[in-house]
């Protein structure tokens, strides 16, 4: 492509947005504001484990019905939708990636189930607050999901939702 093409349109060059996120990334602070999507779009993700579940519940990392098949299709499904970026694992209904909205009548999760997560003190993060929680597909089980948040270009993962529970009767 031309010189005078690139300038024309300013296609982003992802390896440039990563370094200058690299220099402004930090850990996620309670209520502190992330970079919109719009800016990380041409990223591709990168996973974080800082804030996994491990109450024992049917979502959590370590409930007792988990196998080793389930724990191996969550990771290769980690490493497939690692490949891709953010803007297509949006756009593209396979990966099924898209906001958790808690006001839905079949919703199995509330608001404070994804806050006692983040914190033991409700005190300390009010609801609009709270970073917005993602689910996308793992594809190696009909049902298989994962849900986290999306912060500076990090997702924190939450919950392996093996089962389809958080939104039952939805494929």
């Amino acid at each position: 492509m031309a010189k005078g093409n690139k300038e024309k349109y300013k296609i982003p060059d992802p390896k440039l947005q990563l370094e200058e996120l690299k220099k402004i990334r930090s850990k996620y602070n309670l209520g502190e504001n992330g970079i919109p999507f719009y800016e990380i779009r041409e990223l591709r993700p990168t996973f974080a484990f800082d804030y996994l579940s491990l109450n024992q519940s049917n979502l959590c990392f370590n409930c007792e019905e988990l196998t080793t098949k389930d724990f191996i299709g969550f990771l290769e499904g980690l490493k497939k939708n690692s490949f891709i970026t953010y803007n297509e694992l949006r756009t593209n209904p396979y990966y099924r990636f898209h906001p958790i909205d808690f006001e839905k009548d079949k919703i199995s999760i509330k608001k404070q189930d994804f806050k006692s997560v983040l914190t033991t003190k409700d005190e300390l993060l009010s609801d609009e607050e709270l970073p917005t929680l993602y689910q996308f597909d793992l594809h190696y089980n009909q049902k298989a999901r994962t849900c986290g948040f999306l912060f500076k270009g990090v997702f924190y993962i939450v919950w392996f939702d093996k089962d389809h529970i958080i939104y039952p009767g939805e494929k």
